[in-house]
């Protein structure tokens, strides 16, 4: 009796219609595999049918990314994934800093209680000596270096620009920053104490000095590279470092510590994106040019736009202009293009992108003014400098300045340019091109290509890697 009630209900599904409620079973079988995904696996139905996006695109915008393994997580998780630190339509010459990718290095590295660095040995303008300081920063990271000395800046003579040896020592705060420095230092690299001189640690009395360093000494030759070019295979750099030590009987100790200080022109060898795009950067933002002088460049930004005849608001975008380079001033090298080289390939740029007004930075003051009248004949190109902008007291707060102060403000009105091109071997225009492109394409972005980008381009040589010093591209951070 109940095999044939059994047999009667089988049958009687079995002639049941499915087809007619097929798309209320595919409904449940779908509803059933998402509650299963989200309660049993944590995850989104979105995301369970769509792979994520790579890291740094537009469609990863917003994610907070994963925990690195060492610990080192973004106080805003946010700023790991932010498209562009930042941007050539404002007036902010800084953006966020974002200093997880130091924490990341610094986490990673072995510390040695007694090492302290010394990053003074430097010499030239802000191109030069942001990358001696970083440089010798980041040696001292990859060492294990406890300590570091404030940094100081070698001023140049005013009288003669190409002796950079003769009037001694500057504070760091004569370019930078130094509260964004040492809070930045403070929370992202804390095992690295700075230190305002070499007897403010802990047994300074017992120190031992190790000087004229150069990290490439470590090497038994340069197998066949040449000595100007980057420092390679970095990776055995602190094994060699720590054996270096032992047979000089340099091993550091809180006891007796030892403090090191860099040869001259140890300052384009460290491959920045060794350390992956995102340290390369925002490495460089430990710099930031002083406050004072980011303000006397804002506001020659908007006598720039009254010059344009475009409006002068610093809570809208920048005027648009050319910014230019001409690098023809006394300290200038015979081999670096000329006056007739630059000034033909700076017009060029302005017809090509179209820009009837251009800022000029240049050191010499009578060449930059024959540039301007060429220009105007040519091409119609308006040409002013930060001279012939600034009056009264704001020309005041420029002139006492001191040269390579005055440049800074260059620097940073020329990186707000709508276009911007310079001279192929100054580090200074290198610096400006390359910030620029990490302002248009972000934290993650590739390396810049020289010549050119959609934003900017330097007129020279590009013939020999060594002798039109192209290696130092890979070695500059923004």
């Amino acid at each position: 009796m109940v095999q044939k009630a059994v047999s009667e209900m089988i049958n009687g599904v079995v002639r049941i219609k499915w087809w007619k409620y097929r798309y209320v079973v595919l409904a449940a079988l779908v509803v059933n595999v998402v509650l299963v995904n989200h309660f049993f696996f944590d995850s989104s139905f979105t995301e369970f049918i769509r792979p994520p996006p790579p890291p740094g695109s537009e469609a990863a915008l917003g994610q907070t990314p994963a925990p690195p393994p060492n610990g080192a997580i973004p106080p805003n998780p946010s700023l790991a994934s932010a498209s562009a630190a930042l941007s050539l339509n404002d007036y902010d010459f800084n953006g966020p800093y974002i200093g997880w990718p130091l924490a990341r290095a610094c986490n990673d590295t072995k510390w040695q209680p007694g090492l302290v660095f010394i990053c003074d040995n430097n010499s030239g303008g802000i191109g030069n000596i942001r990358n001696f300081i970083l440089t010798c920063i980041r040696y001292g990271i990859e060492a294990g270096a406890s300590g570091i000395i404030m940094p100081r800046i070698q001023r140049r003579s005013e009288e003669n620009l190409a002796n950079i040896f003769t009037t001694g020592f500057q504070p760091f705060g004569y370019f930078f920053d130094e509260k964004h420095f040492t809070d930045s230092m403070g929370e992202f690299c804390p095992q690295m104490k700075i230190y305002n001189d070499t007897d403010h640690f802990p047994n300074a009395e017992k120190k031992k000095e190790a000087r004229e360093f150069y990290p490439k000494d470590l090497n038994i030759d340069t197998d066949g590279c040449d000595g100007r070019g980057v420092n390679r295979h970095l990776d055995l750099f602190r094994t060699k470092f720590d054996a270096w030590a032992v047979k000089y009987e340099n091993l550091p100790s809180v006891e007796r510590p030892l403090t090191l200080r860099f040869k001259w022109a140890t300052f384009f060898e460290w491959p920045i994106m060794r350390d992956g795009p995102e340290f390369a950067a925002t490495f460089g933002d430990l710099l930031r040019i002083r406050k004072d002088i980011q303000e006397l460049a804002a506001y020659t930004i908007t006598e720039m736009a009254k010059f344009a005849g475009q409006e002068a608001d610093i809570t809208k975008s920048p005027p648009k202009y050319l910014g230019v380079h001409l690098r023809t001033e006394s300290d200038a090298l015979g081999f670096w293009p000329n006056f007739k080289t630059q000034s033909e390939g700076y017009m060029k740029q302005a017809e090509v992108h179209k820009l009837k007004h251009a800022y000029i930075a240049s050191g010499n003051a009578t060449e930059g003014h024959r540039f301007g009248e060429i220009a105007a004949k040519n091409v119609g190109l308006n040409v002013t400098s930060k001279v012939d902008l600034l009056k009264g007291d704001k020309l005041k707060q420029l002139t006492d300045l001191s040269w390579d102060q005055q440049a800074l403000v260059d620097f940073l009105v020329l990186s707000k340019s709508t276009q911007f091109t310079g001279c192929s071997f100054s580090s200074f225009a290198m610096n400006i091109a390359i910030k620029r492109h990490l302002m248009t394409d972000g934290i993650f972005s590739r390396a810049w290509k020289s010549p050119s980008d959609p934003f900017s381009t330097l007129v020279g040589r590009f013939e020999s890697w060594y002798g039109d010093w192209m290696f130092m591209y890979e070695c500059m951070w923004p």
